[in-house]
């Protein structure tokens, strides 16, 4: 195949791809199948007269094995007006049947009289092999073409005379109790120029009947096969960021069909909750930015009215300007930890360390930033897991954030840490508040706080528990939660004890 037809291929829509290849395909075969036939036309035609040739003689031999009597008027019935020539030689009462349209080839073997008889007597000899029947027809100037012995008693032949005309001859020998046949049934077989022009000319009218007819199929299965993929098409092309709401209908049979509109789903489905997070993201992060830009904003307003003169308004100013500035580099730091974690950029330095030494020093920092609440160790045994000590130390805090935030004055907090066979465990538990259900199942999404309404004193993002998540998680690591409100929350972390090389667990809820 040249560039071009290439090119010119390529370019086509799928449809009419599969409507030429299923045309082409169907149209090369019938036309093989049609120039077979062709070429074999004379044999096939060879055959039809054979079969009924050789019926005809069944049925004479079915008549004469039943007892009937041989006559001309029985024979012309038992040929059911088939076009076919027969001579039946009767051995005992020296009588030839014939049913034949005109002279009777010169072929057909006729009973010769005994030498050593009186021709009147009509004595016959014919008991002839039949295995000399070949020489005997070349001698008479006849060509046998095709030779085939049934038995000893029955022979057929293809002969074709001086003349050129070709014949299907059957001959075959009958014995009945009392008596003995020789039975030869022959057909001529049709001009084969014009058997050939004609039976041509009908096998082109139905090929080119069915070339028209397989491209027509061809076209229609195309459609049919690609109508899943036309709604695709036209799905896609309604879909829009401000609608991700529409989906394909996946009614019918399990196919690829139906796997690529289930795929395309689930695909749509993802796309659409990705896009509700980060719009969510992108309005709570305005909304948390807001706050403190506004916040600094009224204060400089504040020192550019009366703070110049008023000592006591410009300290104000300055220390709420420099909290909310804090709040916000807090905040920044953690959206840039969040934005690189979600494009892996973050990179993690495994090894394995003890989980006890590691509680202890965040215990020791905790004694020294808050002395208002107790905090208790339970340890059964060491542990050592296998994990990036930094960045577990940073989800340890985040849960000791939250844990001295919603503590009350003189409350406890627990560290417990134990292991099983595959992971290490540290759970982080206060006496705090809790949380209800609903609030429990969606803390780990971002900017998400539990009752907003009681905590606007609280200070806090909403996006240190995202960071927790994302930190268990690139450490074969799972984060569960217990909690119950006005009975404080529990936090429990896992890791694994040694290098795991199956997929990463997820963080779940309890």
């Amino acid at each position: 195949m040249s560039k071009r037809s290439k090119a010119f291929f390529s370019s086509m829509t799928i449809a009419r791809k599969i409507t030429i290849l299923y045309g082409g395909i169907f149209s090369l075969s019938l036309l093989a199948i049609s120039f077979f036939v062709l070429l074999n036309v004379t044999a096939i035609e060879q055959s039809n007269v054979k079969e009924e040739l050789i019926k005809t003689v069944e049925n004479i031999d079915d008549y004469i094995q039943q007892g009937n009597a041989l006559s001309e008027e029985a024979l012309e019935t038992l040929l059911e007006n088939k076009y076919v020539e027969v001579s039946i030689i009767d051995g005992k009462n020296h009588k030839v049947y014939k049913n034949s349209v005109g002279e009777v080839p010169s072929f057909i073997r006729q009973p010769q009289p005994a030498p050593e008889q009186n021709m009147d007597k009509q004595s016959w000899q014919w008991e002839i092999d039949l295995s000399s029947r070949p020489e005997d027809l070349e001698k008479k100037g006849f060509k046998v073409n095709m030779e085939r012995i049934f038995n000893v008693d029955n022979k057929e032949y293809f002969i074709t005379s001086r003349d050129g005309s070709e014949f299907v001859m059957i001959e075959k020998k009958i014995y009945s109790d009392d008596n003995h046949y020789l039975v030869q049934a022959f057909k001529m077989l049709p001009n084969n120029h014009y058997y050939f022009q004609s039976f041509g000319l009908r096998l082109l009218l139905i090929d080119v009947l069915g070339i028209f007819l397989s491209f027509l199929i061809g076209r229609y299965i195309s459609k049919k096969m690609l109508k899943p993929v036309e709604e695709i098409q036209q799905t896609a092309e309604r879909i829009s960021i401000e609608d991700l709401s529409r989906r394909i209908d996946t009614e019918g049979p399990d196919d690829e069909m139906k796997e690529l509109a289930e795929t395309f789903n689930s695909m749509i489905s993802r796309l659409e909750s990705s896009f509700q997070k980060q719009n969510q993201f992108v309005s709570d992060a305005s909304h948390e930015l807001r706050t403190p830009i506004s916040v600094i904003q009224g204060y400089a307003n504040l020192i550019n009215r009366w703070g110049k003169s008023d000592t006591a308004v410009l300290e104000e100013a300055i220390q709420s300007i420099l909290a909310e500035t804090e709040h916000m580099s807090q905040l920044i730091k953690k959206l840039l930890f969040l934005a690189k974690s979600d494009q892996n950029r973050i990179p993690l330095q495994k090894e394995k360390f003890s989980l006890n030494e590691l509680v202890k020093e965040i215990i020791k920092e905790m004694d020294v930033t808050q002395a208002k609440k107790q905090v208790v160790l339970k340890e059964k045994e060491e542990v050592a897991i296998y994990a990036d000590s930094s960045m577990v130390k940073q989800l340890l805090w985040i849960h000791c954030e939250n844990a001295m935030k919603y503590t009350k004055e003189g409350g406890v907090i627990t560290f417990a840490i134990y292991k099983d066979k595959e992971y290490g465990y540290v759970d982080v538990q206060d006496d705090g508040q809790g949380m209800a259900k609903e609030d429990v199942e969606r803390i780990f999404d971002r900017f998400y706080r539990a009752d907003k309404s009681r905590n606007k004193e609280i200070p806090g993002t909403g996006l240190g528990l995202s960071i927790a998540k994302w930190i268990a998680q690139s450490n074969e690591g799972r984060i569960t939660v217990k909690s119950q409100l006005g009975k404080g929350t529990t936090f429990t972390n896992q890791f694994p004890l040694e290098k795991k090389t199956y997929k990463k667990g997820k963080e779940g809820t309890a």
